[in-house]
Formats: C-alpha cells, structure tokens, sequence
C-alpha cells in the first residue's frame, strides 16, 4: 500500500494542487457574514431564492417564476441562462441559504478556470510556464472585476469554462475521438447555460480555433481532416443537443418577449462602453477607503501586456511558429473586439450589439494572453526558472493587489421568501430581476409597475394566482371571488364578463372552468391572464404547462444525455500527456501551494483588516485626484449634498470624441433620498447641449445613507454629438432626484451650476467662397456676405475668417439703412450670438455667422462693422488694402451663394 501510494505521488502533477489553490488569496476576503455589495449580486440571490423554492417543490426545470415582476410572474429561466441558479438551487436543497449558494458558486468558478487554465497551458508548456499562465488567469484584472464589482454568478462561470473549450477544441481536432467529442461539447454546454453572452464571445472563438487546428492537424496528418472536421462538428452539435432544453425555447419564444424588439440606445450605449487604447494595458489604481463609489477599471493590465510579448517572442526563438501565430491571431483579435474600430462587426452579427458591454471580451481574451505570458518561461535558462517564476507571480499579484481589498460592508440579502422578493423589487425598481425588463411579455399595451395583489398572497403560498382585486374593488363590483387552491378560484358574477387574473399571460398558460378546457389570453391593457366566465357561480383553475418547444427541448437534452454516456462507455480512454512536457515537480508544487497558502492566511487576517496596504485614505472634503475645488450646495428639503470639485481630463474635444469628467460630491448630512447627476457639456448661452451623460445613479450608486464621513467620486463620460459646433462650452452640472427628475436647488434657487473650465470643441471649418476680401485689424477677414430683405425681416449672413487670433472679445454691429443711408434699425452684440466669444477665435478658422433684423420701413443696403465694448472705438477695415470710410462696410442688399 505505501508503495503504490509513493508512485501515485510520483505520477501526480501537483500543478493541479497549486492551480486549484492560487485563488485561494483572492477569494478569502470574499469570505464573511453575507456577500459583496456588487451591482449584480443582490438580483441573483433573488434568482436563487426562487430556485431553491421551486426545485424544492417538484419543478425540476423551472422557467417561469409567479412572484417575480411584482407578482405578475416573470419567464426569467426561459430566456437567461439557468445553469448557474440551478446549481445553486440544488445546493440549497441542502438547507443552504441563497447566500451562501452564491459564494459557493462563485468561488468554484474562480477554482475551476484557475485549474481549467493549468489544464489548457500544460497541452503546450511544461508545468512550470502553466502555473504562470494560471496565475495571470486567475489574478487578471477581470477576474477580480467580477468578483468586488460586477458581481455576476452566472458570466463568473462562464469565464471560468472558456479555458476547458479551449482544450476540448485543442483535443478534438488533434486526436478525434468519441471522448474528445464531449471534451468540447461538456463545457460548451455549460458556458450555454451559464451566460448568453459568454456563449456569443466564445463561439467567435471556438468556431475559428477548430477550423483552424483541423486544417493545421489535418496537413500534418494527409486525409484526416474530413473526420477532424466532423468530429468537431460533432461535439459542437452535441453542445447544442445537451442545452436545447434552454436554447430551443428561447429560439422560438424570444418573439413574445420584449427583448426581441431591442433597445433603441444600444448603439450609442454600445460605442460609450469600448475601451481606449489607454485603458487596454492599463494599471489599475489604488483605491480610495473615503470614496464611497467602488468602480473597478475594465483592463487587461499591464502584466498580461509584457508577459504575454515577452511569451510571443519566446515561442518564436524555440520555433513554435505555429503556436506563436495563433496566439498573435487570438491577442490582435481580442483586442480589436474591445475598441471602437470594431463597431462594424458588433452592429452587423445579429443580436451581437444587446451585448452591449465590449469589456466583457476580456473573458476569453485572458486565456490566449496567459497562454502567452506562460510561455515567457521557455525564454528563461532552466537555472533561473524558478527565479522568474517567483518573480512573474509576485508582479501578476501586485498589480492586481489594488483590486483586491474591498470598501464594502458585506450585504445580506433576505430572500426568505417571495414576499422578500417582491418588497426588493419595489425598492430597487429593478422588475423581474433584470436590468431592463428586457423578458417583459409583448401583450398588453402598459407595463403594470404597482402591485396590487396583498402581501399575504405571497407569503402564505407563492403560487397562489388571484383574480385582480382592483377589477372587483372598482369595475365589478358584484364579482366575488374565493381562492379555493393556490390555483383555484370560485368566481360568483351575475353577468358574463372577462376575469383578470394577478399573473402576466405567456404561451404555456392553460386554463379550466368548472373542470373543462377553456381559452385563456392575454387582455390589452397590460397583458394579464385572462378567461371569459359565464354569470353564475363558476370555478377557474390555471396552470402554467410549458409549450411544445419547451418539452421538445427537455427531450433533445436527455436525447443527447444518453449519448453522451454512450460515447464516454463506448470510447477509448484518453491518451496520457506527452512526456516531452514536463509536469510540475511534487517540490516546486509544494513549495508553491505552501506560499499561496501562506499568503493567504497573512492577507486574509492581517493585511486586509489591519492595514492600508494598496489603499488610501483621502480627507473626505479634500479628495486625492480632484484638481478644481468648488463647494456649492445641493439641496432637496433637508438633503444637502455638495459639490466639492471636479476633475476634467481633457480641455478639447473633437466631435464624435469622448470627455471625461470626474465630479466629487460630499453629503453634508444623512442622506434619505435617491438622487444621481446629470452632466451637459453646452454652448455659452446655454441654449444648446452638445453631449449628455445621465448615468441611473451617481458614482456612489444609491444616494440613500450617504454621511458626511466619506465623499463619492462621479465619473461621467460624454460623447460629443457629430453636429457640435467648433465653439467652446462649458460643463453644466445638476442634481435630480432618481427616478422623477425634479432636480435640487443651489442656494441661489437656480437648478444648475455651470462650471469655470472651458472646452474647445475641435471642428473642422466649413468651406467658403470668397466673394469679398475685407480685412479688420489684420485679424479677420469677411470672405462673403449674403443679405436677404422679404416681408419686413432682413437676414444677413457673414462669413468670418480668422488670420490671427484675436486678443480682445469683439462686439458685432449691423445697420439697416434706407436709400439715405440712415439707420433704420440696427443690431449690436458678439458675433455667434456669445456662443464663441472672438477672444477665443483662432488662427485658420473661418465661421458662419447669422443675424436676423426686423423692420417695417424700406431698407437699401446694410452696414457691418465691429468694436471694442468699452470704448465703442471700431476697428479698422480695409478692403483691397485701401481704408473703408467711418470703418464700416456698406453693402446693397444681395444674396450670395457662399456654401460651395
């Protein structure tokens, strides 16, 4: 026995072991009385909750939930992907609360892409390069993104099984056999039924892999690509079997849900998210304990960047050209997906631009970038491998070390039962769990956002279906209505008429009355089951029992179930790694796992809770970053929250470009309501906006309890509209309260702040024709000017060109005169209307200016000039070099073509 026990640990790779432990320093500060307080988190537990309750009720593939949607029941399994709440639901069969199941979860997901990651690497590199891509794996700024920010379960696990596909796609083209058929339909089929847009990102990734490693495999190995291809197909085919019982229905039922129709900002929502060529490699930053927002960076960070060229140089020296170059395909690829050059393809590829967040490429882009900075390792003689190794891993972990601290309390969430879910929904106005109400059912012409079923209803049994108690409270009053059952009701009316029930109607609905099939519909005002009940004394029974495509797929799935089993039975067993890559030594894996572990325990109990490490700590009214102080007052009733000051990153801006603008806010005393900003960047009369940003909440998310103790940073980035003129503007600041609007009030009772920072709006300058040459002080020019005299209104139109900038703010004077030459009515003030002082004109510009004059009398010609305000004295004109008298340019009236 402890002979075989020694050669089992001889044979063992222990880089498994360390993968599996790597996360581990991450992933116990995650640990505690609750979960993080992410943006996700909280709707997911709810989606748990609802699992646990129906599979512990009997429903072994739940779709639709009654008490989501304020009771108005939600097909929220039918469209999202289940597999990760249905994971969690079995745990909670085991008395575990929806919070806990979420923590288990995501802490699996974190283990299993770290040892799928190992997995991936060891195909290609030895041991010790594999436990270096793991680590950029599972320390990638993405990675710890999702875990303190986003927070979201079902895209953690997602993420976490690209790496396996990965390998099955590798396995199934290299070696086509049964086995490696499910090799790659296996995690396929789980990243399907975790995320949808997982699924997208990764089937642009694993349908070119397999064609390309089946036409490489296939000229090494002459008439073997025929079966490769087939085999691959195969296991994508199985894929698609093993999740039909998610993805046949969502195929044929998308139609009846809102989602189908899109959202008509996701373009410009989409062209917002892409990140910069700056933010690609970026280094994240500290964070600041005194900022209540909790915003992580979306990057790849810097480490990947370095490793991942100084890997791709590596397998050049050691000849892996082919290797080398599919990995440079798969970096430019992904970094092509996470920039704006690549709107095309998001807009083109059907449903590709509902996935509205770029970022979320960095899911598969990580594995082919730690693939990379694994291989740096080969570039390193073996002696100073452990060195490098040593070193890479502490680099990877530093940089990710700003990431990995939290400010947030952990969250408890109570979803004890559907009434904890419904009363969550009407607090967070967050319908149905989802960000959009996006799986709204179609019928109806209103979205009915106000619960009128009692409480009781849901806490006392969560399936109960009730007649509309409005409809008997105010329309029919003679309806009487008694729950028999929980899906039973005893309907007394003295005359025919159509019941409304207290449930959203959706395919799959089906209805009794007094025992016999009846039609059940949905009416048009919002959409509510409804069934047509003859006067009397009547009892209805209503059942939600799935549609045709529902159980087509449940069929399709345990079809390809047992094919699974047989191809696994039937196969030969899968080869052993090649030799020619060395597995991780037992001392190098116990001398790792022995240090992470380590590391853990000290972060975990010391440097987390005792110290500042990779934080700071800002005075609350005196931000670190913030570079204009302002200090006015906002206020609502008793609600006053400050403006401290801003950030701008940039001064000038082109249109079609993108400003950036960090706000810091400070509540003057606890807050009670729910406010976010609004950001404009306007002309300087304020008449015109020439980009918006008007995030749901302000950077510190819910305004609700916000003391003075701390401050919250804003970030806004606003995309400059293509029509914006090339002026200036400045930032108009508001405060508005969450969901009405009504903004709060500065002291001096406007509504707005208006800050001091110019902006320049960089345009390119409208072509002229010059038809007169009139030059003002050697620093303007008219090149044209166009009058036009009908029914009493005379409109003039200048155009401007700058020679050199002028240094002083210019008034404007055009004069209607009559067949004297006296001024019938005149009008002075700044060209362009003030919205572009000439102070701030510059060289090369040339500018179309407009006025508009009313009279009743006769006019002739116009005079055109300009002066200084204070001294009224004008500047001089010449006109072919010669002096124009009193410095005034008369001109008959005249049209004039001056666009070419």
């Amino acid at each position: 026995m402890k002979a075989t026990f020694r050669h089992y640990l001889q044979d063992f790779d222990f880089g498994y072991l360390v993968a599996a432990l790597l996360p581990l320093i991450g992933i116990l500060p995650t640990l505690g009385d609750g979960i993080i307080e992410t943006a996700d988190g909280p709707l997911h537990i709810q989606r748990i909750s609802a699992m646990i309750t129906m599979l512990g009720d009997g429903n072994l593939w739940p779709r639709w939930v009654p008490w989501f949607h304020l009771g108005y029941g939600y097909p929220i399994f039918n469209f999202y992907a289940p597999g990760t709440f249905y994971l969690s639901g079995i745990i909670g069969q085991f008395g575990i609360s929806a919070n806990t199941a979420f923590v288990i979860v995501t802490t699996l997901a974190w283990i299993v892409g770290s040892v799928g990651m190992y997995r991936l690497a060891r195909i290609f590199l030895p041991g010790r390069a594999a436990i270096l891509a793991a680590m950029m794996w599972a320390y990638a700024p993405s990675r710890l993104f999702e875990v303190w920010d986003q927070g979201s379960m079902p895209q953690m696990m997602g993420a976490a099984l690209i790496p396996w596909v990965f390998m099955g796609a590798w396995l199934v083209t290299q070696q086509p056999t049964r086995r490696h058929v499910v090799a790659l339909a296996l995690p396929l089929a789980g990243v399907v039924l975790s995320h949808q847009p997982m699924t997208f990102i990764t089937a642009l990734y694993v349908g070119a892999l397999v064609v390309i490693l089946s036409y490489w495999a296939g000229r090494q190995h002459p008439g073997t690509l025929r079966k490769r291809l087939l085999y691959s197909f195969g296991g994508l085919c199985l894929a698609g079997g093993l999740t039909a019982i998610f993805l046949l229905p969502v195929a044929a039922e998308l139609q009846y849900v809102q989602a189908s129709r899109g959202a008509e900002d996701t373009v410009e929502f989409l062209r917002s998210q892409f990140l910069s060529a700056e933010e690609l490699f970026m280094q994240p930053p500290v964070i600041d304990l005194a900022d209540i927002r909790y915003e992580l960076p979306t990057t790849l960070g810097p480490m990947a960047g370095l490793l991942g060229l100084v890997g791709i140089s590596a397998l050049l020296r050691k000849r892996h050209f082919a290797i080398a170059a599919l990995l440079t395909a798969g970096i430019f690829f992904t970094l092509f997906m996470l920039t704006e050059i690549s709107i095309t393809v998001w807009t083109e590829i059907p449903f590709f631009q509902q996935l509205r967040f770029p970022e979320r490429f960095l899911r598969a882009g990580v594995v082919v970038f730690a693939l990379a900075g694994g291989a740096s390792l080969l570039l390193i003689p073996r002696r100073w491998q452990a060195l490098w190794l040593a070193g890479s891993m502490t680099a990877v972990l530093l940089s990710a070390a700003p990431l990995m601290y939290p400010i947030q309390a952990p969250l408890t969430i109570e979803a004890n039962n559907p009434l904890d879910e419904i009363l969550w929904e009407e607090d967070e106005r967050v319908w149905g769990t989802t960000s959009y109400d996006e799986f709204d059912p179609i019928w109806g012409e209103h979205i009915p956002l106000v619960r009128v079923a009692e409480s009781s209803v849901y806490r006392d049994n969560p399936y109960s279906i009730v007649v509309r108690p409005t409809d008997i409270l105010e329309q029919w009053p003679d309806l009487q209505a008694e729950q028999i059952a929980a899906k039973t009701i005893r309907i007394q009316t003295t005359s025919a008429r159509p019941v409304r029930f207290h449930q959203y109607y959706f395919p799959g609905w089906k209805a009794w009355l007094d025992g016999e099939p009846t039609e059940v519909y949905g009416e048009d005002e919002f959409g509510l089951l409804t069934v047509d009940v003859p006067a009397g004394e009547h009892t209805v029974t209503l059942n939600y029992a799935g549609t045709t495509a529902q159980r087509a797929g449940t069929a399709m799935t345990l079809l390809s179930l047992g094919i699974v089993a047989l191809l696994i039975i039937s196969g030969r067993p899968m080869p052993q790694q090649p030799a020619t890559q060395q597995k991780l030594e037992s001392r190098w894996g116990i001398a790792i796992a022995g240090a992470v572990a380590l590391l853990a325990l000290v972060n975990a109990l010391y440097i987390s809770p005792n110290t500042t490490l990779f934080r700071r700590q800002s005075p609350p009214d005196s931000p670190v970053g913030m570079a204009h102080e302002v200090n006015v007052p906002f206020r609502m009733g008793d609600d006053e929250i400050m403006l401290l000051g801003y950030t701008i990153e940039q001064e000038s801006v082109k249109p079609g470009e993108k400003l950036d603008i960090t706000l810091f806010w400070r509540a003057q005393n606890v807050i009670e309501g729910r406010y976010r900003s609004r950001v404009q960047l306007v002309n300087l009369s304020v008449s015109e906006a020439w980009a918006v940003s008007e995030p749901p909440v302000p950077g510190g998310g819910n305004t609700n309890g916000h003391a003075p103790d701390k401050y919250f940073s804003d970030p806004h980035q606003l995309h400059v509209f293509e029509t914006a003129q090339p002026y200036v503007g400045r930032i108009m600041v508001q405060m508005v309260e969450k969901y009405d609007g009504i903004p709060l009030l500065l002291p001096d009772g406007s509504d707005r702040l208006i800050l001091d920072t110019i902006i320049r709006i960089e345009g390119d300058s409208e072509a002229v024709s010059t038809r007169v040459d009139y030059q003002f002080a050697n620093q303007l020019s008219l090149q044209c000017i166009s009058s036009v005299y009908d029914d009493g209104v005379l409109q003039v139109d200048l155009f401007w060109h700058v020679q050199n900038s002028p240094e002083h703010d210019y008034v404007a004077f055009i004069h209607a005169l009559d067949a004297d030459g006296a001024i019938v009515t005149q009008f002075d003030g700044p060209p362009l209307n003030g919205d572009y002082p000439t102070s701030f004109w510059r060289e090369g510009q040339s500018l179309a200016d407009h006025y508009t004059l009313a009279t009743d009398e006769p006019i002739d010609s116009i005079g055109i000039g300009l002066y200084l305000p204070d001294t009224l004295e004008r500047l001089s004109v010449t006109h072919d070099g010669v002096p124009v008298q009193d410095n005034r340019i008369i001109l008959p009236i005249a049209e004039q073509s001056c666009v070419p």
